[in-house]
């Protein structure tokens, strides 16, 4: 047993760890640890056999929605006791990783990413920390007073069955490219990683586009995002896919309404929502409306990647902690099942 004592701990643990001594990993945590020891496995020479030491989380967080999502999906209620269990019994799944990357840099992510509403309401409520997680429901009724939209655009290659979502994209005069490198590629130390994720043939790849406003843009690779938000009804552990649930310029009061639907997920039945699959999704985030100065926050499971506070195009690492700038795309592709969890069932 190791105690984190400051962040990146886990990452570094599991970067160290003499996996021969050990069935599994778990995280008694938030979602943040168990996204940390998979980005520390995969640094690792050994990253191939690393990243099938299967992991395990018990719910200790404020948001826990790969617990709840492992629970639900096995008909279990949440809880502690549950979790526990489910590891105990020693039942494994796959589980899809997804490369976060923007130019050399690159880390994995588990859970989600957001841009827009949601990002904005999961860090800036973070000095309301003491209220619990009831800092969410009350910071959210904050900004709904003044409502955010963002300029920007979105990129993305849409799975089977939604094919017809956005617009075609010219590859031929728009330039798409990922922009991601085979070779080289730095963890969030500034080291060559083990892994560097799965591989894009731009050719064999038909983007579409979305263009902004939007108000959130939610990215998913399982249910829940927390205890008690839906944020991907349709999304799975191991499909390959990330689940995209977009709002784009919406008047307030319907989005207020759309935030009390997340609980159960019919949220992504409105008019005022665009929910769909994707291969691989590039986001290209602008400045806030109305402001010549202020971009956004781009927020993977639960920890700030960029933040636009000082306009596009800042330099990456401008503040502590943040691994890419706001402005420059930001590209997300999955590589299916690389990584085992331990389930229910």
């Amino acid at each position: 047993m190791q105690e984190t004592k400051h962040r990146l701990h886990a990452q570094e643990i599991a970067h160290s760890l003499d996996l021969r001594k050990y069935d599994g990993i778990i995280c008694v945590s938030g979602d943040g640890v168990m996204v940390e020891v998979v980005n520390g496995l995969l640094q690792r020479e050994d990253w191939e056999t690393a990243i099938k030491v299967p992991l395990g989380i018990i719910p200790a967080g404020t948001g826990n929605g790969m617990a709840r999502s492992l629970l639900h999906a096995a008909g279990e209620p949440f809880s502690i006791s549950n979790a526990v269990f489910a590891i105990i019994r020693g039942h494994k799944r796959a589980l899809d990783v997804t490369s976060v990357v923007q130019g050399n840099t690159r880390f994995f992510s588990v859970l989600m990413l957001t841009w827009g509403l949601v990002a904005d309401v999961d860090i800036e409520s973070e000095k309301y920390r003491w209220m619990g997680s009831a800092r969410l429901e009350f910071y959210l009724l904050l900004r709904m007073l003044n409502l955010r939209r963002y300029n920007g655009r979105i990129l993305f290659v849409p799975a089977p069955g939604y094919e017809e979502v956005g617009d075609p994209v010219d590859q031929t005069t728009n330039g798409v490219s990922t922009g991601i490198q085979e070779d080289g590629a730095t963890d969030s130390n500034g080291e060559t990683c083990g892994y560097v994720g799965p591989s894009i043939k731009e050719a064999d790849l038909r983007w579409r586009s979305l263009n902004g406003p939007f108000v959130s843009v939610w990215l998913g690779n399982v249910p829940f995002a927390s205890e008690d938000a839906m944020a991907a009804p349709k999304a799975e552990f191991a499909d390959g896919y990330l689940d995209a649930a977009i709002i784009k310029d919406c008047p307030r009061w319907d989005v207020v309404g759309l935030v009390f639907q997340t609980k159960d997920g019919t949220y992504v039945n409105s008019p005022c929502v665009e929910y769909f699959k994707v291969k691989a999704i590039r986001i290209e985030p602008g400045l806030r409306v109305g402001s010549s100065t202020k971009g956004g926050i781009i927020d993977s499971d639960g920890e700030v990647i960029a933040r636009g506070d000082d306009g596009p195009h800042s330099r990456a690492g401008d503040e502590p902690g943040h691994l890419m700038a706001y402005g420059p795309p930001i590209q997300l592709t999955v590589d299916q099942g690389l990584a085992t969890i331990f389930s229910p069932r």
